[in-house]
């Protein structure tokens, strides 16, 4: 059993923009859009030092159609570049823009909590300077900066704690209501095994054991594997974790008492 890596990068550039080669297409990421380019439809691809510029086919006496992307690292453009050009038909359509689709690609689990994550963040980083501007003014201004400096530590460590809770939640839920397999030793924290559709997946299961075994959900592809664990072991990394996320939630809450104090106080 092996397991089979592309040796092109994907690349990262501005604004959470990605490219990478899928499969006979590139796979042109923004704003939660996705654009597939066949490689059938591209003329050349060209490294421009911290850039990537994809130039599309166009018939003759048109302008052809270049996807950019910016702030990508340089040297992975590079070699961006002179993997997919070698990898580039010799027959292409005269057209490519026409080739090109666009959808909303299909977002794992963990983009979601990190996407959500991020509008929280923005969210409670405004509501924090405005509570404390507000605290401020009725003159609680220690308060004030007390507020301002330690509400975004401790919802950050409840939250934390929250998302700590994961795994000992799917290390219960998955070999319940999963599969479990034998898995394959394959290197430090890597363990390999093979789905019910035969693709190889890898697990990042701690141990240097020659087999291991993790559990998996058919269903939801996008959440990893995890190793089966004994109950009084899954019983510790769940109380371990509960306890994380209370300290953090009475951190948060006494916070919160501490603002609404001093808005009574001024």
């Amino acid at each position: 059993m092996s397991i089979a890596t592309s040796p092109i990068p994907v690349l990262r550039g501005s604004g959470g923009t990605t490219l990478q080669a899928d499969g006979d297409a590139l796979a042109l990421r923004r704003w939660r859009k996705e654009k597939r380019i066949p490689l059938q439809a591209v003329r050349q691809v060209c490294a421009e030092g911290r850039a990537l510029a994809v130039e599309l086919t166009a018939p003759a006496g048109t302008t052809p159609t270049v996807f950019r992307v910016r702030g990508v690292s340089a040297a992975a453009a590079a070699v961006f570049a002179d993997a997919v050009t070698a990898r580039l038909p010799e027959e292409r359509e005269a057209d490519g823009a026409a080739l090109v689709t666009e959808g909303t690609p299909t977002e794992s689990e963990d983009e979601a909590y990190w996407r959500k994550l991020k509008i929280c963040a923005w969210g409670v980083g405004l509501v924090t300077v405005g509570v404390a501007v507000a605290m401020a003014i009725v003159g609680s201004g220690f308060r004030a900066f007390l507020f301002l400096i330690l509400n975004p530590v401790t919802l950050a460590i409840a939250v934390l704690g929250l998302y700590a809770m994961r795994t000992p939640y799917y290390e219960w839920y998955l070999p319940r209501y999963g599969i479990t397999v034998e898995a394959v030793y394959r290197g430090p924290r890597s363990y390999a095994y093979t789905d019910l559709h035969g693709t190889v997946r890898t697990a990042s299961v701690p141990g240097n054991a020659p087999t291991r075994r993790v559990a998996y959900h058919p269903d939801r592809p996008f959440v990893e594997a995890f190793a089966a664990y004994s109950w009084i072991r899954k019983v510790f990394r769940t109380l371990f974790c509960l306890a994380f996320l209370l300290v953090g939630l009475s951190l948060f809450a006494f916070n919160i008492y501490m603002a609404v104090d001093g808005f009574q106080r001024g």
